[in-house]
């Protein structure tokens, strides 16, 4: 078993030289990526376009054997921390051989994003899932009613057994809750339930998030009614912050939202943070293509399983994506979780705020 003291001297290290490499050489290394295992998934959150893909688009899933060849050029490149997310990760069947590949066999800092529903039966039939660091489990309510309604499951109860199972052996969880104009008074009651179960908890804004796959745009048409006044998530998150030491949305992070979010025209958007997600992080989506900027505005896509990761990632071709950082007209307004914190360790004072602090809270341990 991992003791968390040595996971965090190891991952200092690790973000240490990676910070020095990006910073101060022509090397550049991604401190974290994430596969898509699938865009399959059980649930129907109404804020999600997933559910409206065709079921066509699972058949180009990677195989296990393809995965595994995608993580192994991840490690190569000197990537600390690489996640699995969907569509919903637990669907694949071979994510307990996956998550071993990459906790144990490479030794990353190993997560899955996921609603919960499959969990139990996973650490029921492979005990500790050996090699998972994390997980990040969706609650968007604290009561089973309110919370299974809009993910159009019986979620709920799974997502505290979860929480249970993974707190005996030792995997570490962070709620995600995606705040919405209807779950905005309730949030004092989900930050309590997740100090009660020794979560710590990330609270994002819903997003309007369109996805493309093969020319055709996916996306949520009246998802605008469903996100909160920004102005009144900011100070609700600020004011929750005082009460509840667990809360990982940071300071920065709710200014950067709260003042426009990434764009290129100070102007009108903050100047606080700059997006470096085309250099900070990697994201592989199911069929193995890499798409930069980012995997919801690509200017450019490359095929992982013909092309070595390395050979694209410093290409001159992404290279000059990474220099544009949010100067695209696309990037103007941009505030999507993932993005800023991608791009939170590019400097010094936003990784403190987010990641130095969040270690010794005991948040991110």
């Amino acid at each position: 078993m991992r003791l968390i003291p040595t996971i965090r001297i190891k991952n200092w290290l690790r973000y240490v030289k990676n910070f020095t490499l990006n910073k101060f050489t022509e090397r550049k290394v991604p401190y974290s990526a994430q596969i898509e295992l699938t865009l399959r998934c059980n649930a129907s959150c109404p804020f999600c376009s997933f559910p409206l893909m065709p079921h066509s688009l699972s058949s180009n899933e990677m195989t296990t054997d393809q995965v595994k060849f995608i993580i192994d050029q991840i490690a190569d490149l000197g990537v600390n921390c690489l996640s699995f997310t969907g569509g919903e990760p637990t669907l694949r069947k071979d994510l307990p051989e996956l998550i071993y590949y990459t906790g144990i066999v490479h030794d990353f800092i190993n997560g899955i994003a996921t609603n919960g529903y499959l969990m139990p039966k996973l650490f029921k039939e492979n005990g500790k899932l050996e090699g998972l660091d994390y997980i990040l489990l969706s609650l968007d309510y604290p009561t089973p009613d309110l919370h299974d309604r809009k993910r159009g499951i019986k979620v709920f109860d799974k997502v505290l057994e979860t929480i249970e199972l993974a707190t005996k052996r030792d995997v570490k969880v962070i709620i995600s809750t995606v705040v919405m104009k209807d779950n905005l008074s309730l949030l004092e009651k989900v930050c309590e339930l997740a100090e009660k179960l020794n979560c710590s908890i990330e609270l994002f804004p819903c997003e309007n998030i369109v996805r493309e796959f093969y020319g055709k745009k996916y996306y949520i048409e009246n998802v605008n009614d469903m996100i909160p006044q920004i102005p009144i998530w900011a100070n609700t998150i600020r004011n929750l912050k005082t009460k509840f030491k667990n809360i990982l949305t940071d300071l920065i992070t709710i200014k950067v939202i709260e003042q426009g979010g990434f764009g290129g025209n100070s102007k009108f958007y903050q100047d606080i943070l700059r997006c470096n997600v085309a250099e900070s992080y990697l994201f592989v989506s199911y069929d193995g293509l890499v798409d930069y900027p980012c995997k919801i505005h690509p200017i450019n896509s490359f095929n992982a399983l013909i092309h070595p990761l390395s050979k694209i990632y410093n290409s001159k071709e992404v290279r000059s994506i990474m220099e544009q950082h949010d100067s695209y007209d696309f990037c103007n307004g941009c505030r999507l979780g993932c993005s800023i914190a991608s791009s939170l360790p590019a400097k010094w004072k936003t990784l403190a705020v987010k990641y130095i602090l969040g270690y010794l809270n005991g948040n991110l341990s």
